[in-house]
């Protein structure tokens, strides 16, 4: 018989370590960061800790792979939808933007692991999620073409020329959070303008 972890009183405890783990990650770092300060701020002891996760690392872990999994299930939900091109294309973009918006402190701390100074943080393939964000939209403009809904256009261009809009517009909620220069509505206004100019081509 499995004994029941100590102090677990509902099914918040999981999501007040996460809040924990990203309060201070991002703020101290993910080297910088004890165990003993992760159960303190989630107000947890260390037993309730490793009932849900095996060590800091596995804790980490589980945050940002969260954050990618809802990143990628939205992605899939918008690339086989049966919506015309430009449509599927642009749902897709505001729809992984919104998923990006609503996640800001999880790719907060990701752009910081990634483009920061080494932490100490178990390996993530971030890469890979941009790799898929190409592939998905390079897919989506070739079925675009076999169905003849595009003219004959370089795929890996304009893929990358989407991809960059929508990259853009994410980075610009990191750094301008306040204020963005971009929004949702521009993300939209400039694919238009992008499908406008493949138009013409």
């Amino acid at each position: 018989m499995v004994t029941p972890a100590p102090e677990i009183t509902d099914h918040s405890t999981q999501q007040r370590l996460f809040d924990a783990a990203l309060e201070l990650f991002s703020r101290k770092g993910y080297a910088a960061t004890s165990v003993r300060e992760l159960v303190e701020v989630a107000g947890v002891s260390k037993p309730v800790l490793y009932y849900y996760f095996r060590n800091k690392e596995d804790l980490y872990l589980a945050l940002i792979q969260n954050g990618l999994v809802e990143f990628h299930t939205t992605a899939e939900r918008f690339k086989t939808s049966s919506a015309p091109l430009r449509e599927r294309i642009t749902g897709y973009c505001t729809g992984l933007l919104d998923i990006f918006m609503a996640r800001l402190p999880v790719a907060r701390l990701i752009y910081a692991i990634y483009y920061g100074p080494p932490q100490g943080a178990p390996p993530v393939d971030f890469d890979a999620s941009f790799s898929t964000m190409l592939q998905d939209v390079a897919t989506m403009l070739q079925e675009g073409i076999t169905t003849g809904e595009l003219a004959g256009i370089n795929v890996e261009d304009a893929a990358w020329s989407i991809v960059s809009i929508l990259n853009t517009t994410m980075e610009e909620q990191l750094c301008h959070s306040d204020r963005p220069r971009l929004d949702r509505e521009s993300l939209q206004r400039m694919l238009a303008l992008l499908f406008k100019g493949i138009d013409h081509d």
